[in-house]
């Protein structure tokens, strides 16, 4: 299936993103269908804190559909369980749409995102060699 956009593209290349209409209603609807997790209870915290450092480099988070909606991010296959997390906790913010397609609304790194990957840094920098890689395979 043919996608619109090439993922992990910068946002400030898609000249021709639209304006999105009503930008709360997109936001409750994303957070409604992703639902988050408490962060504290989150098992995935450094694909959490790569997929931040991705969003930082200019990539776009995509979420599409009409009915069901669903989400992607360039090298992230597990983009669907951390999304809930992005969406409630405003670490993402609308971009803009499709200009083709309103159901195609493109997120990118919110001032909140960048903190909080400013102090998951800070946080990985301060871990052993062992518990890095105990965080990498147990979570």
């Amino acid at each position: 299936m043919p996608r619109d956009v090439a993922l992990g593209t910068d946002p400030r290349q898609l000249v021709a993103m639209g304006p999105v209409a009503a930008p709360s209603t997109v936001l409750a609807r994303a957070r409604r269908e992703f639902g988050g997790e408490r962060l504290e209870r989150l098992p995935l915290r450094a694909r959490l804190l790569d997929v931040l450092e991705h969003l930082d480099r200019g990539q776009v988070l995509v979420m599409t559909g009409a009915t069901v909606p669903s989400v992607w991010l360039h090298g992230h296959p597990d983009i669907a369980m951390l999304a809930g997390v992005l969406f409630t906790y405003g670490y993402v913010t609308i971009a803009g749409r499709h200009p083709d397609n309103a159901h195609v609304v493109y997120f990118v790194l919110s001032d909140d995102g960048r903190r909080k990957l400013l102090e998951g840094r800070r946080w990985w920098n301060r871990l052993s060699f062992w518990q890095r890689l105990r965080v990498r395979l147990l979570g």
